[in-house]
């Protein structure tokens, strides 16, 4: 009886120690995945801030785009290029415009004379340019005549 009481005694201890050592591994097994649960957890926030900045940044890109045309519209409204062109061009066109009620009118009034009509506009021309001299020194005020005014 003795010899099967040690017997006992020895599987209980061997027991005991698969037992603790089965309890150490799985403590070591529960740390490693709370480990691996933390890592993910903190890439997991990470990932979820880059991309609230990446939706941020592309809400932004988006409204930019919305007034694109705009803000180029007026950033070329505001360029010398843009306001040359529109000297240029303006000016091209009312010379145009001239020519163009020039010869309609001497084609159907012939009693129009070209040369003279040609002083005339040179005349009013002339006129134009005190009218916006006196402007300018007056500063608009009363007695000025105003730009472009048909009145001598």
């Amino acid at each position: 009886m003795l010899v099967m009481e040690e017997k006992v005694l020895r599987d209980l201890e061997n027991f005991e120690k698969c037992a603790a050592d089965r309890d150490h591994d799985k403590k070591k097994t529960v740390a490693e995945v709370q480990s691996l649960l933390d890592k993910a957890t903190a890439e997991s926030k990470k990932k979820d801030n880059e991309n609230a900045y990446l939706q941020k940044e592309v809400d932004q890109l988006r409204k930019k785009l919305e007034t694109a045309d705009d803000e180029a519209i007026a950033r070329y409204k505001m360029s010398t290029e843009y306001k040359g062109n529109l000297h240029m061009y303006g000016a091209e066109s009312l010379k145009a415009a001239i020519k163009m009620t020039k010869e309609w009118l001497v084609d159907d009034h012939l009693e129009i004379d070209p040369e003279e009509f040609d002083r005339y506009l040179r005349k009013r021309r002339a006129a134009d340019l005190a009218a916006q001299k006196v402007k300018v020194t007056n500063h608009g005020g009363v007695g000025s005549q105003p730009t472009g005014s048909l009145d001598n």
